[in-house]
């Protein structure tokens, strides 16, 4: 890579952050709270089909409004998998929203710490990009991490998310750094890093071992990697 890296962005979850233990489990716990007795795996399964097909209702114009809306269909969907819903489903789902909010409910990336020092000695600044809702501030809260970074881009804040270049436009300008040099890492190949090039930056496709990735992908399995992938302001 020839431009030098000036300023570094991280998507969060699937990036910085991973469900903990995991999605499944977690539905699993709210739902049997509530005499809703479904399998771990099963739940998991269900989520991650949901997930994937479920989209956001762009006629939902407030962002916050929206994502609620949307987090709301792919829970219901993912039940529906499975069972009927419950008659208490708005109270379940409020639980969860609320569960999700919570640093214990997110595993941190074990490299995270080490590429954020690695960071501060190089004296590059770095920055949180992602498309998530205010809940992320109280999981970074949680962890530590909220004075780690020099700014968080949160989509439902900024009212543009990624792979629209909106959002990367408005990073780029607050970092007051040309996008050429800053690079942007993260785990979802159309929205990180298709996104990050067609918006001018240079991107790094996160993948854990064994997750599959596009050929031409920049991809890293540890954020250790990037240390010797790219040169650091």
């Amino acid at each position: 890579m020839s431009n030098l890296v000036e300023a570094i962005s991280f998507d969060a979850a699937g990036t910085l952050l991973f469900p903990k233990p995991s999605v499944g489990v977690i539905y699993q716990e709210v739902l049997a709270a509530h005499e809703l007795v479904l399998d771990s795996h099963q739940l998991e399964q269900a989520f991650q089909a949901s997930f994937k097909k479920v989209k956001k209702d762009p006629s939902i114009l407030e962002p916050e409004i929206r994502e609620r809306a949307y987090w709301k269909t792919v829970v219901a969907e993912s039940i529906r998998r499975l069972t009927s819903l419950p008659d208490n489903f708005e109270t379940v789902f409020a639980e969860l929203w609320q569960e999700f909010a919570k640093g214990s409910r997110w595993r941190l990336n074990e490299g995270a710490f080490d590429i954020f020092d690695f960071l501060d000695g190089q004296g590059t600044p770095f920055v949180l990009l992602t498309n998530w809702d205010a809940r992320v501030r109280s999981v970074l809260l949680d962890h530590g991490l909220q004075d780690r970074f020099s700014y968080l881009f949160i989509s439902c804040e900024i009212g543009s998310e990624k792979p629209d270049r909106g959002i990367f436009d408005f990073a780029a300008n607050s970092l007051s750094i040309k996008p050429g040099n800053i690079l942007h890492v993260g785990d979802h190949y159309n929205q990180d890093v298709l996104g990050a090039r067609n918006a001018g930056w240079m991107a790094a496709h996160f993948a854990c071992a064994n997750g599959s990735t596009a050929e031409d992908a920049n991809t890293v399995s540890r954020l250790g990697e990037l240390c010797d992938r790219f040169e650091f302001a």
